[in-house]
């Protein structure tokens, strides 16, 4: 933001200031950023399935990446989630087909995207990198919680894999 007397000019993301960071990224990689909140929000609605369960998580999984992204002062995150949600319909039938096809595979290959993001996030700054994998956390933890399972906000198996994917992200748990 710019201080101008009265007023507050926000910047907005120009074209060219988008492709600078996203050409920080190979293609594959920035797919992979861009698929990631959906991959860990779908395996966390798989960790400890429930009907009623499942929608609300399902409702989460759809709401919380702007919400999350909204509060986030990072300018990767913003343009990531701006994408997400274009795309949103897309990229949750990819991850549903995905799930479809390897059910007992899907978990570990979340697991092994969160490693591959991890290590695409070392061509941009430690703050950049922090910043999308708290949103990206975030939002499987929002997932998590909108649903009780088991009595409890976050059931056991939804914390294991919120736990092992921080660790793949390179995060403390």
């Amino acid at each position: 933001m710019i201080w101008v007397p009265w007023i507050w000019i926000h910047l907005i993301p120009t074209g060219d200031f988008i492709m600078r960071i996203k050409d920080s990224f190979t293609d594959e990689e920035w797919r992979g950023l861009v698929r990631l909140p959906y991959a860990l929000s779908m395996a966390i609605v798989m960790a400890a399935p429930s009907l009623l369960g499942t929608f609300s998580e399902s409702m989460a999984l759809v709401t919380e990446p702007a919400r999350l992204a909204a509060s986030s002062s990072s300018d990767l995150v913003g343009i990531l989630s701006a994408e997400v949600q274009s795309r949103g319909r897309e990229l949750i039938d990819e991850q549903k087909e995905l799930f479809k096809m390897d059910q007992d595979g899907y978990r570990s290959r979340t697991i092994e995207a969160g490693r591959s993001a991890a290590a695409a996030l070392s061509k941009v700054s430690a703050t950049e990198a922090a910043a999308y994998k708290e949103w990206v956390l975030g939002i499987g933890e929002k997932v998590a919680e909108a649903a009780k399972e088991q009595g409890v906000a976050v059931s056991e198996p939804e914390r294991a894999l919120l736990n092992e994917f921080s660790s793949a992200l390179g995060m403390s748990t």
